[in-house]
């Protein structure tokens, strides 16, 4: 590799002289892509001056210049991003640089006042793609060159289209379902104030689309069965009836009497006609869209002096094949549109017929190509990758959970906005619909309550979960910048010289997670659970090796491979921490040395007792004297008992079983069964009782129902926490931190859960033997989780499923 500037464009004749220098190969770019050398990068230039050129470019496989015959080549990328390129230019008569970056226009000057010349060197930044330079006399451009611009982190020719191309489409389906929701009736005479450009670049994005959603309505089209009438010849009619047999009768004179026979009969015959709304709303837009093409063809000619004949013959193109489609298929059978009224559910819902209607609002409103996500060429790669990535993690987002709301996508006096700019926030809020937690996605938005300094991370994923009054955040921070891992360099050898991001976007990420808190009545607490750096990189099974991927499991701060097709590492552990628990997203911080020492350990106490009734009445009376008692038991004074719940029986109360009722205990004494003033069938008066007085009698946010199990005795044991959470009575009978967190995480799958118990007579319970989800049993045993289903075993460690339960529950369900 050669680490000497030489000569990369050579541009000379007799009146004009212009040389370009720098490094013929970029370091990074030859390192990531060995066969970079199939790489195809233009460098074009045009004068007006009348002598020939000699142009030459340096060719990498000869190591030296190379003639061209041409104005125009393709030849191995020679201009990458942040390098430094020396430019020389010479000519007869005094001359100036333009170019639009102004930098770049301000890094050539006239050595020693010389006027005829240009001297400086020029660094494209993280500017990529197609830049132009225009050499200038007089206020005159005498020579303009083109050069193209390759980035060093990530194929130009693959990845950097497909961004910008991903980019266009997730904006396009927001507006599209913008649209949707927002316009919903309209007519014809409707006029949109979308410019010819916008409409262009509109309908080259959507054009093969559009014609494959109408393969899709060929297969299938929308028809009805019509009844036509046609007087033919008796001997030709197939079928005769009743109609045709009514006419007959009117039309007696088609009747030989002689021959007892019908000359001529009305024939009834059922056929497939495509002549309705649907289809005749997509031959009209065909329609309006050859008329919009032909007028843009004649503006575009008619206002430029060198119109491209290739752009001509394009929309030429696009004419023949909407002609076509027009004139030989089931729209040739189809009538005219008179009115639209109103868009049936055919448009908005059945296959082919909904793209159609779709690209149809797309280029009746347009965008409003505001901001800089919508300009022609996004030059700013880091730029491009940062928008990308929003757009991207909610493209993921939505394959799985139900987008509510986003402010991407508004609406204002000029039209339909796309709001997704540097500097500016967003968010977008959506749904879990097998758990109903809302969550948000939000852009560019400050965090922190000013404390020290506000941060600004490029994404952030806040979570909230049912089991939980508190948000647990999460940081995806977009950074186009990777380190190739060299040999010979520190961060090779440090990471076994597998590409990664760099060490000082780590160091962000620590300070992002510990720097942003909020405060919480007297106190202040970390609000931001981990923060991940998102960079380009492609080789996703290499990158598990090293050691930020690693350190997500343990710290919660790493990295993510994140480029088009390199998705499914960030894609599931974003469905790990939306699905999980609030428990195991909590579990995710990283606590203080300290916190063992000093925070009490986790116990799973019994600390409520939930009693049942021997009568219906006997329910008011409690309610109505905030108490609750049983007869005296040695074992119930053996808890630390703290809350008193009522049981309802199916027998007692039908529809109304279960458990509504539970208080804090405020008092409990013991006392002769006379002392309560309540009826008792018993003779026995004299007997102990224990009384529980309640502070008040509070109902539960939703019934805990009995699901065929009870309690025949007085009373079972469980804790507030459980009684909460449960949805079935069996649920109170867990007896263990480790069942309830098995139990927790299998309860967010809203699948039919079981408990696996000996008996339905929940005070005879003293363990639980498992649960059962569908077919599959899991039990704990010791420290393992064990999944049966049929003959087959599978067994993980506890502390894998506490470690990454989602993880875990998806291979056992597979």
């Amino acid at each position: 590799m050669a680490t000497k500037k030489i000569d990369l464009i050579t541009i000379k004749n007799d009146k004009l002289s212009l040389n370009i220098k720098g490094k013929p190969l970029h370091p990074d770019h030859e390192k990531e892509f060995p066969e970079a050398n199939t790489a195809q990068a233009a460098c074009s230039f045009s004068s007006n001056l009348e002598d020939d050129f000699d142009f030459k470019y340096h060719d990498p496989e000869m190591d030296q210049l190379k003639r061209s015959q041409f104005n125009s080549i393709k030849s191995y990328p020679l201009f990458f991003e942040y390098q430094n390129y020396d430019f020389y230019i010479e000519a007869e008569l005094p001359i100036e640089l333009y170019h639009p970056n102004r930098e770049i226009r301000e890094s050539l000057s006239h050595p020693n006042d010389n006027p005829n010349v240009l001297y400086g060197s020029v660094n494209f930044g993280s500017d990529i793609g197609y830049s132009e330079f225009e050499i200038r006399s007089n206020s005159r451009v005498i020579l303009t060159l083109k050069l193209e611009v390759f980035p060093s982190k990530i194929d130009y020719q693959k990845d950097y289209n497909q961004l910008l191309e991903e980019v266009n489409k997730e904006v396009y389906n927001l507006a599209y379902d913008f649209l949707r929701k927002t316009y919903q009736e309209m007519k014809i005479s409707e006029k949109q104030n979308i410019t010819e450009a916008e409409f262009f670049v509109i309908i080259e994005n959507i054009f093969e689309d559009l014609f494959k959603a109408l393969k899709r309505v060929e297969e299938s089209p929308h028809h009805r069965i019509i009844r036509k009438r046609n007087v033919r010849p008796a001997s030709r009619v197939k079928k005769v009836g009743r109609q045709s047999l009514k006419w007959l009768n009117k039309n007696s004179r088609h009747y030989d009497k002689e021959l007892k026979l019908p000359e001529k009969m009305l024939a009834v015959e059922k056929k497939l006609s495509y002549d309705n709304f649907e289809n005749k709303f997509i031959k009209w837009s065909f329609s309006e869209l050859i008329k919009r093409l032909k007028h843009f063809k004649i503006n575009y000619i008619n206002s430029k002096r060198n119109p491209d004949q290739n752009l001509v013959t394009k929309i030429e193109k696009m004419i023949r094949k909407l002609k076509l489609k027009l004139n030989h298929s089931f729209l040739a059978e189809v009538g005219e549109l008179q009115k639209i009224d109103s868009i049936s559910l055919v448009l908005q819902m059945a296959p082919g017929y909904k793209e159609l209607y779709k690209y149809y609002l797309m280029l009746l409103k347009g965008l409003s190509l505001n901001g800089d996500i919508f300009r022609l060429s996004i030059k700013q790669l880091w730029q491009l990758y940062e928008y990308w990535t929003f757009l991207k993690l909610n493209s993921l987002l939505q394959d799985k959970y139900k987008m509510l709301k986003n402010n991407i996508i508004e609406l204002d006096y000029s039209g339909i906005n796309v709001t997704l700019s540097q500097g500016a926030s967003a968010e977008v809020e959506y749904q879990n619909p097998i758990t109903g937690e809302k969550f948000t996605l939000s852009y560019n938005r400050s965090s922190g309550d000013s404390i020290t300094t506000n941060q600004k991370p490029d994404n952030i994923l806040s979570l909230s979960k049912n089991d939980s009054e508190h948000q647990y955040k999460f940081i995806f921070d977009a950074k186009y910048r990777l380190n190739q891992a060299e040999e010979g360099t520190g961060y090779g050898s440090r990471y076994d010289y597998i590409p990664g991001p760099e060490e000082s976007d780590i160091n962000t990420m620590h300070r992002y997670r510990d720097a942003v808190a909020a405060e919480m009545g007297a106190d202040y607490r970390r609000t931001m659970v981990g923060a991940y750096v998102l960079f380009p990189y492609h080789d996703q099974e290499k990158f598990k090796e090293h050691k930020f991927y690693q350190s997500i499991e343990q710290v919660n701060i790493g990295a993510f491979p994140f480029l088009p097709g390199s998705t499914e590492l960030l894609a599931k552990f974003l469905e790990n921490i939306i699905d999980e628990s609030a428990q195991s997203n909590f579990e995710r911080n990283l606590l203080p040395a300290a916190a063992e020492e000093f925070r009490p350990e986790s116990e799973f106490k019994v600390d409520l007792l939930l009693g049942s009734l021997k009568r219906k009445k006997q329910l008011q009376y409690l309610l109505d004297n905030n108490l609750y008692y049983l007869p005296l038991q040695q074992q119930v004074l053996n808890y630390n008992l703290e809350y008193i719940a009522i049981f309802q029986s199916k027998a007692k109360f039908g529809q109304q079983s279960g458990v509504r009722y539970y208080g804090r205990i405020k008092n409990k004494k013991i006392v002769e069964r006379k002392e309560i003033n309540f009826p008792s069938s018993s003779k026995r008066t004299n007997h102990n009782y224990l009384l529980f007085e309640v502070e008040s009698w509070q109902q539960l946010g939703k019934k805990i129902k009995a699901e065929g199990y009870g309690v025949s005795g007085s009373h079972i044991y469980s804790n507030l926490m459980l009684l909460k959470k449960a949805d079935t009575l069996p649920e109170l009978s867990i007896r263990s931190l480790k069942e309830w967190r098995l139990w927790l995480e299998l309860k967010r799958l809203k699948e039919d859960i079981k408990l696996k118990l000996k008996n339905n007579n929940l005070d005879q319970i003293n363990k639980i033997e498992g649960f059962k989800v569908g077919e599959i049993e899991l039990k704990l045993q010791a420290n393992k989780l064990q999944a049966e289903l049929k003959n087959e075993l599978l067994e993980f460690s506890y502390s894998k499923f506490i470690q990454n339960p989602r993880a875990v529950l998806n291979k056992i369900y597979k």
